[in-house]
């Protein structure tokens, strides 16, 4: 990975993890990445969005919905294909890269 801030730690727990580009929006693609949920823990690919968007400080997209977490899933059309997401925000882009996607998790425990 380059130049986000805290790959290093990110990637020391998910080697597989790349950062990758659609329309101008920088992601980091989390292809085994392990979600707790529902008193179990799951791996599920998602994308980790360490920027603004669309009105949301950051995001964390992934391939399908946790049922019964998270409140108004929506999907996106991101790298050819449609990723899911909930209503979650003010987690600062300023946070290291890991900080963010815990943040992110945090919300579907």
């Amino acid at each position: 990975m380059t130049s986000l801030k805290g790959c290093e730690a990110l990637q020391a727990l998910y080697p597989d993890a790349r950062i990758l580009t659609d329309g101008g929006v920088t992601y980091i693609h989390l292809p085994k990445l392990k979600i707790e949920a529902n008193g179990s823990t799951a791996e599920m690919e998602a994308l980790l969005c360490a920027q603004q968007h669309g009105g949301y400080t950051t995001r964390l997209f992934l391939a399908q919905p946790i049922a019964g977490k998270g409140a108004n899933w929506t999907t996106h059309g991101i790298l050819g294909r449609q990723w899911h997401t909930w209503s979650w925000n003010n987690i600062s882009a300023d946070l290291p890269v890991l900080e963010i996607l815990t943040n992110h998790l945090r919300a579907l425990r």
